[in-house]
């Protein structure tokens, strides 16, 4: 029998020697030694148990510190936040080209200017550049007498070159407008005006130093008018038509300005500087105009897709244009010191190497326009393919 034990003290106490303690106290004293041995307390998981129990049994709740809740970002990164996640999203790519796309068109567009003021600092502000330009200019004609009975008249008479010329960008605006393309047209206005100002102010406005008296008409001529007209009215087409005329347009609109900027140097309107500025200059100034492609200026979504036809020319025009304008610049500088002295013998190689310097640089720049133009208008995504999703029936 075990008297005068509380059984609530059984309840502070842990393990069985505890307990055995409380039970038989002499047992416990003699196992000790004589020496009371202090009480453990109970674990504190099982103590934290039991208070939790017995305060729930007394409907009481005890307050808990609540750790601090995380600071929300703020307004601005949270928009930014959303804005870089939404980039790549369906619903961003339906009215917005892809950023590397829109990075690749403003970078070549500064290519293509950097390009336009090197061919005239070296063909103007040079007297070994002014010499080519001038001897290129007068053998061209001599070397090839019956060329031009070859040569289409829509390529060689001013008349016709400015009609095909504004019946390109009739059509141009033909196409955006029955498209329903109007961010389109807005775009194209506003590129036909600066290219069309920057090719008649540049002209009148930059300088051409005298750097011998000997060479002819010593006034500036560059850029080339009819050749940056017929430049504009190409890359309007360009701009304008639907997926499946892109590359054909393309062709046409490369055939057509390379022509004009041999032809204009055949006659003696303009010298090879004049062609090649040009080219370049509004070519730099399309590939900047398609980087603004926004909304309706795009392919319907669920019709866009790769085209066959845009990445075989694209890739042909470009790759055949570098080797071109590669070869007639290592022509060029093979002949730079022998110039002034007009060989004759050389300047077949001269001419051959301007045709292929004017013939290069028009196909890497329309090149180039085609695989913009195709990938700011028709950036691939499952809703560009396959359209938006079915919206539910109303209930």
């Amino acid at each position: 029998m075990v008297d005068n034990v509380d059984l609530n003290d059984l309840e502070d106490f842990d393990d069985l020697d505890d307990i055995d303690e409380v039970l038989n106290p002499q047992r416990a004293a003699q196992k000790n030694g004589g020496v009371k041995r202090p009480r453990r307390l109970k674990s504190p998981v099982r103590a934290k148990e039991e208070s939790s129990a017995q305060t729930a049994e007394a409907g009481e709740s005890t307050p808990v510190e609540s750790a601090p809740a995380p600071s929300a970002p703020a307004p601005e990164q949270s928009a930014q936040s959303a804005q870089r996640l939404d980039r790549g999203s369906d619903e961003y790519l339906a009215t917005h080209p892809r950023i590397s796309s829109v990075i690749a068109s403003a970078v070549l567009s500064v290519l293509g200017l950097l390009a336009a003021a090197s061919v005239f600092y070296v063909g103007v502000w040079t007297l070994t550049g002014q010499y080519f330009d001038s001897w290129m200019w007068s053998q061209m004609a001599q070397i090839y007498p019956s060329f031009e009975r070859y040569v289409p008249v829509i390529f060689t008479d001013s008349h016709w070159i400015i009609g095909v010329s504004v019946g390109m960008i009739v059509a141009a605006f033909a196409f955006a407008i029955a498209r329903k393309r109007f961010w389109t047209a807005g775009t194209m206005i506003v590129f036909m005006i600066v290219a069309f100002g920057s090719s008649f102010i540049l002209k009148r406005v930059l300088p051409r130093p005298v750097l011998d008296s000997f060479i002819p008409d010593p006034a500036n001529s560059a850029p080339s008018g009819h050749t940056a007209f017929t430049m504009i009215a190409g890359v309007l087409l360009v701009m304008a038509v639907p997926r499946v005329l892109r590359a054909l347009a393309t062709l046409w609109a490369m055939i057509f300005s390379t022509a004009v900027g041999v032809m204009v140097i055949y006659d003696g309107w303009h010298r090879p500087t004049d062609a090649l500025t040009a080219i370049l200059l509004v070519g730099a100034l399309g590939l900047l105009a398609m980087a603004f492609t926004r909304a309706s200026g795009m392919d319907e979504p669920g019709t866009r897709k790769s085209s066959v036809s845009v990445q075989i020319t694209s890739t042909v025009l470009i790759v055949a244009g570098l080797c071109a304008s590669a070869y007639g610049t290592y022509i060029v500088s093979q002949l730079y010191s022998l110039v002034q002295y007009r060989p004759e013998a050389l300047a077949v190689s001269g001419v051959q190497a301007t045709l292929a310097l004017i013939l290069g640089q028009s196909a890497a720049v329309f090149g180039c326009l085609l695989a913009v133009r195709h990938a700011t208008a028709a950036p691939l995504t499952r809703q560009g393919v396959m359209g938006a999703p079915p919206v539910p029936p109303r209930q």
